[in-house]
């Protein structure tokens, strides 16, 4: 039951990092190659952990492989296995995304509809500071790193609380990791990967994601 739920988890963090981001053609094409994988990843790990229980009476390691039947059996199951955990994989995201989504418009529908200026938690206290002084957000464990025109602030808000409150037309989730004022970008590079580098304003640079990459497209005129 362990190693089954060990293996859950690496196929859901290397969907998410790897699968999910790409186009709906591209997921769809690389599920195929993923669950043969996966089959073969549990196949193989079947004959291991049989050949190892047999060690204390052979005293030799030697690897069985199944008859075709069961060979197809346990390719079955592995294709099965991998099927579940993508339709569960793809409800956690599919889950994150909706609470992003319905946290930012609830909070923005608290915001004043101009609102010049947000109020920034810092550790035992409180600074009012102007959107248009926010360069960038980047993510710092459970806190969040403000990046302004001459400083730094450190907030104990989470970055996703600055994605929900900050206007969602002025800031680009330029990656997982990063938040970006769409007009403080001064220029941008290719990055390599379907990636972007994005110089700012005051004078530091963030790299996106593609998914980033793609977004800042849609944005640019």
């Amino acid at each position: 039951m362990v190693p089954a739920l060990f293996l859950a988890v690496v196929v859901h963090l290397l969907l998410d990092r790897f699968v999910w981001p790409k186009p709906g053609w591209v997921k769809l094409a690389a599920h195929i190659p993923a669950a043969l994988l996966l089959a073969l990843t549990w196949y193989f790990a079947i004959l291991v952990v049989r050949a190892l229980k047999k060690v204390g009476v052979e005293s030799t390691l030697v690897i069985d492989p199944f008859s075709p039947v069961a060979f197809a059996w346990q390719m079955f199951q592995g294709v099965t296995f991998y099927a579940l955990v993508a339709l569960a994989s793809l409800a956690i995201v599919l889950g994150k995304h909706i609470d992003s989504l319905q946290g930012r418009l609830a909070a923005q529908s608290e915001e004043l509809p101009h609102a010049s200026s947000v109020l920034i938690k810092t550790k035992g206290d409180t600074e009012r500071i102007a959107i248009d002084d926010i360069v960038a957000v980047s993510g710092a464990g459970d806190y969040a790193e403000l990046s302004l025109a001459d400083k730094t602030v450190l907030s104990t808000s989470r970055l996703g609380h600055f994605e929900a409150v900050l206007p969602f037309d002025r800031f680009l989730r330029a990656h997982r990791s990063h938040l970006v004022r769409i007009d403080a970008i001064v220029r941008t590079e290719p990055a390599g990967n379907g990636r972007t580098t994005l110089h700012l304003e005051n004078g530091s640079s963030v790299t996106t994601s593609r998914a980033g990459s793609r977004l800042l497209k849609e944005a640019a005129l």
